[in-house]
């Protein structure tokens, strides 16, 4: 019975200005990152076209010349849904209903696109994307409320590891895993630039 297990990973830390390409501390994030998953028996690599993300799945994919990057726009940065929290509450009631609608719908074809039972052999993925998304897609995976992404952390270039067994039961493996990163280079939602 086969089994698929998926890396999520954060982008590296990005500079606004620079159209949100990776500083050089984010790609010495991504370069760890690569390390990291050297040696795994990798399958396929899938990001976000956004230049952050982009950026760091190409740094990771050096590690593995023979495996398939693929982009999607399904990956980009969203609001899934509105957490609970007042400065949530705050800042997405400035934001038009249809966009908050697309962000759901998005982020639902997404885990649907991603998340299914490997067929056949084990298959392991790295899928390079955004905070808001990769916790959305953790509390699918935990079958908690979608909102309660809005309470996790996410660093840069963070892995999420998840089993999905043969019969579609998930299993988050571990959340946010910045080990591979030495301190000064732990950059996150919470963790300063």
């Amino acid at each position: 019975m086969a089994t698929r297990t998926i890396y999520l990973v954060r982008h590296g830390l990005h500079d606004e200005k620079l159209e949100g390409g990776l500083t050089p501390v984010g790609a010495e994030q991504a370069k760890l990152t690569a390390q990291r998953f050297r040696s795994l028996p990798i399958s396929a690599i899938h990001c976000s076209t956004m230049p952050r993300a982009a950026e760091t799945a190409e740094i990771i994919a050096r590690e593995f010349p023979d495996v398939p990057l693929h982009r999607s726009r399904g990956l980009w940065e969203c609001f899934p849904c509105i957490p609970p929290i007042p400065v949530y509450i705050e800042y997405f009631a400035q934001l038009p209903a249809e966009d908050m609608a697309q962000g759901r719908k998005q982020a639902e074809q997404a885990f649907d696109r991603y998340f299914k039972r490997a067929r056949g052999k084990d298959k392991h993925e790295i899928l390079v994307s955004h905070g808001n998304l990769i916790r959305y897609f953790v509390c699918r995976v935990l079958q908690i409320r979608p909102e309660a992404w809005g309470s996790m952390d996410m660093g840069n270039c963070g892995i999420s590891k998840v089993l999905i067994k043969s019969d579609g039961w998930m299993i988050l493996v571990s959340h946010n895993d910045v080990g591979h990163l030495p301190n000064h280079l732990v950059t996150s939602l919470t963790v300063p630039d």
